[in-house]
């Protein structure tokens, strides 16, 4: 389907990561983008991707984040394992006397751009809000209420789904089934938006809900789904009937 029927729609699911957070981008080329151009470091997809996978397997493995922890604290946690794994392996190389400096600076960095990107996408949830119950599904650390709340737009949001806290998580059906269930709705009855086919939109088009599948401004569309390269789109998309 390339374009959404309103008629019998009454909630759009949201992901977070990736899609009220930033442009459409995987958190992977985020950071990388960051610490490249920011912070000058001689990184490339190739030499980081392991460190960037070996990150969120301990902070999920080993549940490194509590649910009180803010962005900051929850980025501080994810750049240290980042840096530690990438010097471990000789990676790059860090004064010591400088390293826990330079893992602030990651963090901060990093939490500003998330930040930036989400105070972007509030006057979109808000729109959208006043015609739609608002769902926020997202695999995260146990915290997603916490930064939802600290971001401004917890209010928002009828229900929050954390796979943490559900104990499921993407592409796992299931935790979109549970968040939709949970807020008295039926899958024909929800549009998801997100920018992970693998994770939102397949297992919601497995559901039976409308997908609105959230793309870099420069990469191709994929058929047969209905796509946007800008959050701001969705109110035009949404809210005509």
């Amino acid at each position: 389907m390339t374009h959404i029927d309103t008629s019998n729609l009454k909630a759009i699911a949201f992901d977070f990561g990736g899609t009220i957070d930033s442009p459409f981008l995987h958190w992977m080329d985020i950071y990388l983008k960051i610490y490249v151009e920011q912070m000058r470091l001689p990184l490339t997809p190739e030499n980081f991707r392991e460190a960037y996978i070996y990150a969120e397997q301990m902070m999920e493995r080993h549940h490194l984040v509590q649910p009180t922890c803010s962005l900051y604290e929850t980025q501080h946690i994810k750049v240290q394992l980042q840096f530690r794994y990438l010097l471990q392996h000789e990676t790059i190389d860090l004064p010591v006397d400088e390293r826990e400096a330079i893992f602030k600076c990651a963090a901060q960095l990093v939490t500003d751009y998330a930040s930036g990107y989400v105070a972007a996408a509030r006057p979109v949830l808000e729109t959208l809000h006043r015609s739609y119950t608002l769902l926020l599904v997202s695999n995260y650390y146990g915290n997603i209420a916490k930064i939802a709340s600290d971001l401004d737009i917890a209010s928002f949001f009828y229900f929050i789904t954390d796979s943490t806290i559900a104990g499921v998580r993407k592409p796992d059906p299931e935790l979109w089934r549970l968040a939709i269930e949970q807020a008295g709705f039926t899958p024909a009855e929800v549009a998801v938006v997100g920018d992970s086919y693998k994770n939102d939109i397949q297992p919601a088009l497995t559901l039976g809900c409308q997908v609105i599948m959230g793309i870099p401004a420069h990469a191709v569309t994929r058929p047969n789904v209905c796509c946007v390269r800008r959050l701001e789109e969705l109110p035009s998309l949404l809210c005509s009937k």
